[in-house]
């Protein structure tokens, strides 16, 4: 029982003494102070009892502690376990709720429970739950900085716009201040020239008046005459100049009018600048729990013969074609599952999504010939143009990392681990550090120069076709030959090449349209795709082993996606 204090002694309680237990009785249900345990040790009946300290006891959670060592009903010990129901039994249990039901001795059951399985499972189980909490409430806090983020770019990008908006309209406010000042002058020097026109004219009919007055008093009755026929003229002249006036528009009001563009009032109409809205993309994350990745290693797998291969068709789709006829020679599958294609005549990078829709393109340098990845947003092409070198880009931001430069032309290129395994003609199978490029080790040396070499690696095995010799070969990782596989009777112009899961090495044949399997030991052939499969002038193929799906592309496009079973 407990008090304030702790728990008491449940034997000194029932002879009305308190004392605190300092040890607690899981068979007997009670507290034990220090002189009742030691009755309890010497006891024949409770001498075998287990007893844990007090303060270990308090530490187990109330819902396991109020688990009695009786049934409530028949106040008898649990002696059965029955599976039927899960529930512990005792003897008068099974004669009356549990007579059809099996049981099991329940100190056989929990003789092991604390070391069993399920309980390092539950606790793997949390400590999984635990990590994955972390990694979401990590991805959640990135996540809130990048919705931050987003917010600060939105109010640069609204106030960017309205700095526009604002210069725009300053420059179209001083154009039409320009062009009212220029209309105002022009209308000011019509009516200027006018008004000068006309008192030139005033000043003759004043002229005029002044000598008709002049005549009609003082000169002789033959200049009257005369001169009124003149001074008729010369009013006839006037009165013409006159009539003139109104005939040629000179006489018309003339006002200056400005029209507002309509699209002004548009601008006043606006309701908003832009709408936002809350998306949704697929997690980041996810879910990994170690019992997850314990399952998938206990799961048997039966190992594949090329015979059981069968690859269905996902999807065949056009490369997004460039300025000039397509060439495609490399072609590599990212994490992120975009294709990634090397269009050689075009000197870029194709890139379309895990669906074959076009995403984008990059320019690369001249003359490349193989991709491969480095990490989820960064390849590395080879090139088979002066300046020899190997070209490794960002794809995310379309940025060139570094350019790695090699003694010669360079064809197939494969990653393996932070090292990059090229072929360099004259040189044969190089190998150079991602990261450190200062030294290149050769793997297998080749004194012929033979172009068009591919390469491609798996596990510790290195795999390599020369057109020239129309070979298949495996290496060791150190360049020891292992196999070497050749049938120029069915199979010609060999090109790229790549492995499944299983180890299974999958060729190009360009001039015979023909995709071929080889066995992991390269001792048997079969011809896996061809003609009849759309398959026409084949360059390059690639294994995405993390989905079970061969991609073949062929020189001129198009692509195929297929799942192998």
């Amino acid at each position: 029982m407990a008090s304030a204090s702790g728990t008491l002694c449940g034997v000194c309680e029932t002879q009305d003494v308190v004392r605190n237990a300092m040890v607690w009785c899981p068979e007997c249900d009670e507290g034990l102070c220090t002189s009742c345990e030691k009755h309890h040790r010497a006891s024949k009946s409770s001498r075998n009892h287990e007893v844990t300290s007090v303060t270990n006891y308090q530490q187990i959670p109330s819902s396991i502690a109020s688990i009695k060592q009786y049934c409530p009903e028949h106040k008898k010990k649990y002696q059965h376990y029955c599976s039927q129901h899960e529930k512990p039994c005792c003897p008068l249990c099974l004669t009356t709720n549990h007579r059809k039901c099996d049981f099991l001795a329940i100190d056989e059951i929990i003789k092991t429970s604390k070391t069993s399985a399920l309980f390092d499972i539950m606790e793997q189980s949390i400590q999984d739950m635990k990590n994955n909490i972390e990694r979401i409430a990590k991805d959640r806090g990135q996540n809130l900085g990048e919705i931050q983020q987003q917010r600060q770019r939105f109010l640069t990008d609204i106030k960017e716009i309205r700095d526009k908006i604002n210069k725009h309209l300053d420059k179209l406010e001083q154009e039409i201040k320009q062009n009212i000042q220029a209309s105002e002058q022009n209308a000011k020097l019509q009516l200027d020239r006018l008004l000068s026109n006309i008192s030139d004219h005033a000043k003759t009919i004043d002229e005029l008046q002044k000598n008709i007055s002049a005549t009609k008093n003082f000169a002789t009755d033959l200049q009257t005459f005369l001169g009124g026929k003149m001074f008729e003229a010369e009013i006839q002249k006037e009165e013409k100049f006159m009539q003139s006036l109104i005939e040629d528009g000179d006489l018309q009001q003339i006002n200056l009018q400005c029209k507002i563009d309509d699209k002004m009032s548009d601008i006043l109409s606006m309701l908003k600048i832009g709408e936002i809205s809350v998306i949704t993309k697929p997690p980041t994350i996810t879910m990994t729990t170690e019992r997850d990745k314990q399952a998938q290693q206990m799961v048997p797998t039966i190992p594949k013969t090329i015979n059981d291969i069968n690859p269905i068709l996902v999807t065949r789709f056009k490369i997004y074609k460039g300025r000039k006829e397509l060439g495609i020679t490399g072609c590599t599958i990212m994490p992120k599952r975009k294709m990634v294609f090397v269009d050689r005549f075009n000197a870029r990078l194709v890139i379309h999504n895990e669906n074959g829709v076009f995403d984008c393109e990059i320019p690369v340098s001249l003359y490349p010939v193989d991709v491969t990845c480095i990490d989820e947003n960064t390849v590395a092409i080879t090139h088979n143009g002066a300046p020899y070198h190997i070209e490794v880009i960002n794809i995310a931001n379309k940025n060139i990392v570094k350019k790695i430069k090699t003694s010669n032309e360079c064809y197939g290129i494969t990653n393996k681990e932070g090292r990059m395994i090229f072929y360099e003609l004259g040189r044969g199978i190089q190998t150079v550090d991602v990261t450190d490029e200062s030294t290149v080790t050769t793997v297998v040396k080749f004194d012929g120069y033979h172009n068009w070499n591919y390469v491609t690696a798996s596990k510790d095995k290195i795999y390599h076709t020369n057109p020239g010799t129309n070979t298949v070969t495996c290496y060791t990782g150190t360049g020891q030959k292992v196999w070497e596989y050749k049938d120029e009777s069915i199979f010609k112009w060999i090109r790229g090449i790549t492995i499944d899961n299983d180890s299974n090495v999958y060729v190009i044949y360009c001039r015979s349209n023909s995709v071929v399997v080889l066995s992991p030991d390269g001792k048997h052939a079969r011809r896996l795709l061809g003609q009849e499969n759309g398959i026409e002038y084949p360059c390059y193929i690639y294994f995405d082993k993390g989905r079970n799906i061969l991609l073949v592309t062929n020189f001129m496009g198009p692509s195929f996606l297929y799942n192998i079973k």
